[in-house]
């Protein structure tokens, strides 16, 4: 393999890690996904000197270091949700004022009494109806409810 062939090769995977960086940024991540880390390696392999390959080691500890990004990813994501739902689940019992979805110019006011966790947020129940998380502008506690005694 002489010097050109070489250069040919490192601005292949130049150019591969440019259009990987382009389309995080499209998609609005600046993580390097599963698809995209295997894409690389891909072409890492595609391109390496059949003389002198990459060490097994050297691959090994890639994988490894994959596999432990990857579970780390689904360990943020179960906390992120965890977290969620319990912020959510906060404001059961108070009374909160958020914007009408119907009518984004009013608002609605109500008692918590449920909270919801789904994969994109957390919502909340008021009379039986579920409002994003979002929408909340306002919570205050709820004042007690008194009997009288005759």
């Amino acid at each position: 393999m002489n010097q050109s062939e070489i250069n040919s090769i490192l601005t292949d995977m130049k150019n591969q890690a440019e259009v990987t960086r382009y389309e995080n940024r499209t998609t609005g991540t600046s993580e390097l996904g599963q698809d995209a880390f295997l894409q690389l390696m891909m072409t890492q392999l595609q391109y390496q000197d059949p003389m002198n390959p990459m060490d097994n080691s050297e691959m090994l500890n890639q994988q490894a270091q994959f596999t432990q990004i990857a579970e780390l990813q689904k360990l943020n994501d179960t906390i992120t949700q965890s977290n969620q739902l319990l912020h959510a689940s906060s404001f059961i019992g108070q009374t909160v004022t958020l914007i009408d979805p119907e009518n984004i110019s009013e608002t609605l006011e109500g008692k918590v009494t449920e909270a919801k966790i789904y994969k994109n947020g957390a919502s909340i129940v008021i009379d039986g109806e579920e409002y994003p998380m979002g929408l909340i502008l306002s919570v205050k506690e709820t004042p007690e409810e008194t009997t009288e005694e005759t």
